[in-house]
């Protein structure tokens, strides 16, 4: 390892602790010993049950993932120090990327120096001072992020159905769900559709990792500073309420452990011996925890192999029916959920993202001089792209080389991460409730929704919650991805708020077809033209609705 990389690798490891920063000497060298950081990376469960700890061993390019990150910096601090000095002065600041913080693209270069230049202020920048900011500006070497979710999977149905907010909907309240879904029917044509139930967000989405608006809501979190070990805490505390003290922030040791040999070693955390674990000693478990689940996988970034994904180890009997259909997946069962992991390999997505480009760059570069002016580049549509910072020589021309080049540090600084990014395939209530698959909820939907969720009901308390539709997480491993790569959710919501043809009902006699104006295969009271009568005669099982079927027994033979 090259000292550049020894003094990455301690800032690195000082930030995740939460360490100050550390004395830095003469050219960038570390003065005192440096922590050894661990190669696993601990992932916190909030699984039904109990809390889970996975520890994942991950290699890039058959070395710790952490020394992705480490090399590109070590990269990207070379190409910047032009006058090789292994510093950065307030020249070479011009081109020091802002990774979209408005804190660090403002000011002029000698202001941002400033905020940067920390130990020891000396007007240059150091590749520890450098390491320093890219971990405040990027995070840390693992990230977990939710993947876009289907618009009919954040319809808050349970919410709107939970008549009593205790955070589940009771036999009873599905069989009053067509009364209390009514007001969300704005076009009273007497279905439901995704725009109705979801009228003020449908445009809007958030990338907050963790589950904002588009997002999988996921029940992972990683363990890998003080911070992330406090936000655990605070979600272990509203996650198992079941065994809180109610005297003190503080969990029963049993929410940790469901056998006696998990229960010795939860124990140990346990100082004052009352049999709960407070704030301050679950966040001593956090630091250390011993793992129930134990993997390893390795994935290509620079070396051309195929990923591999291999179980270690359990230590917990909650973890079963453990498979391997091939070198690059894993499925378990833990408690009720079923996980299932994969490793991807992005390696090829930096040459087609230069690729891409040096296409796009022939087709803007309209008057083929062989080089873009700024108002070509902008066509170039490159997310959150700077003609300045490309156009390194600053001489308005911008050629090709100069494009690859500045495609290839925005690709690296995506890449040096490894993201687990969790989908959710379980359904929702919403798409459980719409047995016709058409985007809508009927009356007939409505009436059924008791019959459609009885078997989701695992506990079978006459009661759903959601924790009940969420049985099921895919788990993908691989490096961060180019935004040339990345699915935007927000193309979902667009096509939720189009007009899709509803087919017209086609069963049934005409006169049925023709009464029935929402095109959901039944006609209510209010779409019959006849008097009630006549529709009480026809609703033969009297459900307020008549079906094709009655319609057909009436008047067999009519057209």
């Amino acid at each position: 390892m090259t000292a550049a990389a020894r003094t990455i690798c301690c800032y690195l490891i000082a930030a995740l602790l939460g360490l100050a920063p550390l004395r830095i000497g003469f050219a960038g060298e570390v003065q005192g010993s440096a922590p050894q950081s661990t190669t696993a990376q601990r992932i916190l469960l909030l699984a039904p049950s109990a809390p889970v700890v996975i520890a994942v061993n991950i290699q890039v390019d058959e070395a710790d993932f952490c020394a992705t990150t480490t090399d590109y910096i070590e990269r990207l601090f070379t190409s910047l120090d032009r006058n090789e000095d292994q510093f950065i002065d307030q020249t070479e600041m011009e081109n020091v990327p802002a990774f979209g913080i408005r804190l660090f693209d403002q000011g002029s270069p000698a202001d941002r120096l400033k905020l940067l230049d920390v130990a020891p202020r000396d007007q240059k920048l150091s590749i520890g001072e450098f390491a320093t900011y890219i971990h405040r500006a990027q995070g840390s070497a693992f990230r977990i992020a939710g993947a876009p979710t289907r618009t009919s999977q954040v319809i808050e149905l349970f919410r709107k159905l939970d008549y009593n907010g205790d955070g589940s909907v009771s036999d009873a309240e599905f069989e009053a769900s067509s009364r209390a879904l009514t007001q969300f029917d704005r076009d009273e044509d007497e279905v439901l559709n995704l725009a109705e139930l979801r009228p003020f967000n449908a445009n809007q989405t958030q990338t907050v990792v963790g589950g904002g608006q588009g997002e999988t809501e996921t029940p992972f979190r990683q363990l890998d500073n003080d911070r992330s070990i406090r936000q655990a805490v605070d979600e272990l505390l509203k996650k198992y309420v079941e065994h809180a003290n109610p005297k003190q922030d503080a969990l029963a040791l049993a929410c940790f452990s469901s056998t006696s040999s998990e229960a010795s070693l939860i124990q140990d955390f346990d100082k004052d011996a009352d049999g709960y674990l407070n704030r301050e000693e679950m966040s001593v478990w956090l630091h250390h925890p011993a793992s129930d689940l134990q993997l390893e996988m390795a994935l290509p970034r620079q070396k051309a192999f195929r990923p591999t994904l291999k179980f270690v180890s359990k230590q917990t009997p909650r973890v079963t029916e453990v498979e391997s259909p091939s070198r690059s997946r894993l499925q378990l069962r833990l408690d009720s959920l079923q996980l299932e992991f994969r490793v991807k390999s992005s390696r090829h997505m930096l040459a087609d993202n230069v690729r891409f480009y040096q296409t796009r760059f022939r087709v803007v570069d309209s008057d083929k001089n062989g080089y873009l002016s700024p108002n070509e580049f902008m066509q170039l549509n490159i997310p959150g792209a700077d003609y300045q910072k490309a156009d390194k020589d600053q001489d308005e021309m911008l050629h090709k080389e100069e494009l690859t080049e500045y495609l290839i540090q925005k690709t690296s600084s995506v890449q040096n991460q490894v993201v687990m990014t969790v989908s959710n395939d379980g359904k929702s209530l919403f798409e459980i409730l719409d047995a016709d698959l058409d985007r809508r909820l009927s009356p007939r939907e409505l009436k059924n929704s008791l019959k459609r969720v009885r078997e989701y009901d695992k506990n079978r308390d006459q009661s759903l919650d959601p924790a009940e539709l969420r049985g099921h997480f895919k788990l993908t491993f691989e490096l961060g991805k180019p935004q040339l790569f990345q699915f935007d959710p927000r193309m979902d919501s667009m096509a939720m708020n189009q007009n899709s043809t509803i087919p017209r009902t086609i069963s049934g006699p005409r006169w049925f077809q023709r009464m029935d104006r929402n095109r959901d295969g039944d006609i209510s009271e209010r779409e019959f033209l006849f008097d009630a009568a006549t529709f009480k005669r026809l609703d033969q099982n009297q459900d307020h609705l008549i079906s094709a079927d009655e319609a057909e027994a009436f008047s067999p033979k009519s057209d």
